[in-house]
């Protein structure tokens, strides 16, 4: 029983020990772990600028079709504004003309009121008022000028009427007339309308849709920083790796040895490195802190826009490639363990030449010069190998140093 127990007490003990181990001291990752994360960041980050790419090639259909939609309501709104306009005055002359109307009815109310106004006068006065009126006339021709009188007053009087109830015929002719062609224009109006109104309808989807894409955009777009933030601290991560490796694999002397020579007719510096651009018009655009934070020494050589891209990289010095690879800020770059805990750097290339592991010899070409990564100005369509340039860098246990007393 005893037995037994202790067995069963060694085991728990043992189960605990690994998982407190495994907790507290997980597996280290080594470089190939953090590189295949950092490919893994990069190919997410492919695919969601790809993705970026295509909704933003929608958005300039939808916005194209959105342009051309408020352009033709935009003509819709102009025709329907200028169809009111023509009812408007329609309608103007429609009121003039009812007020017309109204006026000679008032007018031809009034005669017949002065009609009926004589007329009961004559009856008032009796059937033989006019008669005896003529007939006591002092002569013959006093009698024919009130006759005649009385003639005209009658004729004057029905020719008014008549006048007056013409022109309100014609008036009302003119008015269904204008009534008529108001409700022509009214009619093309709301043609105007019903045509605008679809292509608002229209506009209003196509809206709509951008709103999502603009949505979906902003999805990826907070995923693409998540990524960046990630990719990040994963070259972060690989930057405290390579030093932590070249401070705690060698902790050399940090000298290569040897003196001022020319090997392989490469002139060789008293710390047995050659230049790494092995060209008569190299010059230094950028040395040791050239500006804020710059740890190393920029190549290029003098020529047209462009000039350095392409040109031989060569290894500074006997040694072992530690990584070929690329980085978000050094671009296509190889790093070389020449020992002694002397290490240098080559950034910025077009085309890495050697791999991980690989053995090289000073004055092997191991990349071309390029414009990768973080460079200034960048490329452009117009200008594709803008900002080309070597990025030269000297590590010594672990701390990148001046190259420039480590070259000729």
């Amino acid at each position: 029983m005893n037995r037994l127990w202790m067995k069963r007490t060694v085991g728990i003990l043992a189960v605990l020990t690994l998982l407190v181990t495994g907790c507290l001291f997980p597996a280290a990752r080594d470089r190939d772990d953090i590189q295949a994360d950092i490919d893994e960041n990069q190919a997410a980050a492919s695919a969601l600028e790809s993705d970026l790419d295509d909704l933003q090639a929608e958005m300039d259909v939808i916005n194209s079709r959105v342009s051309d939609l408020n352009t033709q309501i935009a003509e819709y709104n102009e025709a329907i504004a200028q169809y009111q306009s023509e009812i408007n005055t329609l309608q103007k002359q429609i009121n003039d003309a009812e007020t017309r109307q109204t006026e000679l009815e008032s007018q031809i109310s009034d005669t017949y009121e002065l009609l009926g106004d004589r007329l009961y006068a004559t009856y008032v006065a009796g059937s033989t008022s006019t008669l005896e009126l003529l007939l006591s006339a002092e002569d013959f021709g006093t009698f024919l000028t009130r006759l005649e009188l009385v003639r005209r007053i009658s004729e004057y009087d029905t020719n008014l009427v008549s006048g007056l109830q013409s022109d309100i015929n014609e008036l009302e002719t003119t008015k269904a007339q204008l009534d008529a062609d108001k409700a022509s224009v009214e009619a093309k109006q709301a043609s105007e309308k019903a045509a605008r109104d679809s292509l608002a309808a229209d506009r209003a989807e196509q809206l709509q849709a951008r709103s999502l894409q603009v949505s979906k955009q902003n999805e990826i777009e907070e995923k693409l920083s998540q990524n960046q933030d990630q990719l990040e601290e994963l070259n972060a991560e690989m930057d405290r790796y390579d030093k932590q490796m070249a401070s705690g694999m060698e902790n050399g002397s940090g000298s290569l040895g040897g003196g001022s020579s020319n090997s392989g007719n490469y002139v060789v510096s008293s710390k047995g490195m050659i230049c790494p651009l092995q060209y008569s018009n190299v010059y230094i655009s950028a040395g040791w802190y050239g500006y804020a934070n710059h740890k190393g020494i920029d190549f290029c050589t003098r020529g047209a826009t462009g000039n350095t891209y392409g040109k031989e990289i060569r290894a500074a010095a006997d040694g072992t490639v530690y990584s070929a690879e690329y980085h978000y800020s050094w671009g296509n770059n190889v790093y070389i363990n020449h020992g002694n805990g002397v290490y240098t750097r080559y950034a910025h290339c077009s085309q890495l030449l050697v791999s991980k592991g690989q053995q090289v010899k000073q004055g092997d070409v191991i990349a071309y010069v390029g414009n990768t990564g973080n460079v200034s100005p960048r490329p452009t369509a117009s200008n594709p190998h803008a900002g080309a340039h070597l990025h030269f860098e000297v590590w010594v246990n672990g701390e990148r140093v001046n190259p420039a007393p480590w070259l000729p």
